[in-house]
């Protein structure tokens, strides 16, 4: 079998970061803000969170690099729709608890500044929800002939199980501070789908906010034309 010219020259170029490479290690955080596409913008209110944690960084002067995130983090909404399964009307509101993996590709845009486009796939497992608010009881009343109210429910779901994925874009500066501290700041946009509490699927874009800090461990200084 043979293996396309331009994919060869990807892995080759990722393998000399590997040997080669300047990395830095660091924190980082901030919110995100979601918006939903199709039925999302109907069923799926208020929704926001935040994600912080660490981040592992490589990128040089004139050529490609990588960025590796694992965050934790709060995503709380309130959704009002009928289940995909059962048909019953839920409302309620959620804060869930989840675990971010981001793997990303990033292309120095500047030869000046530390400034990067990155791109890349991030996959969220979520650990903990808690819902709080009403679900239909699915029963008729014989006198009235209509639906049953909904029935109180504040149920706490735990586990391990991935409910996100999306593809993160945007752009992120490194500022020197010290000889090898920077402080980052990023924008991003990651369009994907997610599983909202109880089987609701949708698709949503979060724009992220991020600020953090980064040690540089390799041997050229990050100031000046240096790598």
């Amino acid at each position: 079998m043979r293996i396309p010219a331009l994919t060869l020259a990807l892995l080759f170029s990722l393998f000399q970061q590997l040997l080669w490479g300047q990395y830095g290690i660091g924190i980082q955080g901030g919110p995100f803000y979601s918006t939903g596409a199709w039925e999302a913008n109907e069923e799926l209110q208020e929704k926001r969170g935040w994600m912080a944690g660490l981040q592992w960084v490589e990128g040089g002067k004139h050529s490609l690099g990588f960025r590796v995130g694992l965050d934790a983090g709060q995503r709380s909404y309130s959704l009002r729709a009928n289940h995909e399964l059962d048909g019953r009307r839920e409302e309620f509101t959620s804060v869930s608890t989840l675990v971010w993996l981001t793997l990303e590709l990033r292309w120095r845009l500047s030869s000046k500044h530390r400034i990067f486009f990155e791109l890349g796939p991030s996959v969220g497992a979520e650990v903990h929800e808690r819902r709080v608010g009403s679900r239909a009881s699915g029963g008729v009343n014989m006198v009235t002939g209509r639906a049953e109210e909904g029935i109180p429910v504040d149920e706490v779901e735990r586990g391990f199980a991935v409910r996100d994925g999306r593809w993160r874009l945007g752009v992120t500066g490194e500022w020197p501070i010290l000889d090898r501290w920077l402080v980052t700041t990023g924008v991003h946009l990651c369009p994907g789908v997610g599983n909202w509490a109880r089987e609701h699927g949708y698709a949503t874009v979060d724009a992220s906010l991020r600020a953090g800090l980064l040690y540089v461990m390799g041997s050229g200084l990050v100031r000046g034309q240096q790598r």
